[in-house]
């Protein structure tokens, strides 16, 4: 894929919906193409995250292992979807592990791609962090109308 595919591809995808064509091409620049089979993990919960994942072929499933052992299907996601953006950024244990449902294509964009592309082209930090500010004002409103669902 070349770099023009690969810009349009991040367009799409929410976390980088606000960034310039400019922006999108240094990040484009910084992806790697990597092909999973059907079964394959693409990243595996309490690892760290040195990665973030966008599928742009394929589908994935989101799984989580609960306390006692068992494993909650938390979705399937596929093109243009973005995991392990939170772990790429903080570094963090990863809170969920995924898996290739079909051979599925992603980029992937290593922390230490993201922060050399952010300290080229400062505004990708802002237009990402405008999509994070708004996910967490949707999660906020989330858990109030389940706070106020559970009241009643």
């Amino acid at each position: 894929m070349d770099v023009k595919l690969r810009r349009e591809l991040l367009g799409r995808v929410e976390i980088f919906a606000n960034c310039k064509r400019g922006d999108l091409k240094t990040l484009a620049k910084s992806c790697q193409e990597v092909r999973y089979a059907a079964g394959d993990t693409v990243c595996r919960q309490g690892e760290r995250g040195v990665a973030m994942f966008v599928v742009a072929e394929g589908r994935v499933r989101v799984e989580s292992e609960m306390p006692d052992g068992s494993q909650v299907l938390l979705g399937h996601l596929g093109p243009n979807a973005v995991v392990g953006e939170m772990a790429v950024v903080d570094g963090e244990e990863r809170m969920a592990t995924v898996v290739a449902e079909q051979p599925t294509l992603c980029l992937t964009l290593t922390s230490w791609d993201l922060k050399a592309a952010i300290k080229d082209r400062p505004t990708i930090a802002f237009d990402i962090l405008l999509t994070v500010v708004r996910r967490f004002r949707e999660t906020t409103e989330e858990l109030r109308n389940l706070r106020r669902a559970t009241q009643v």
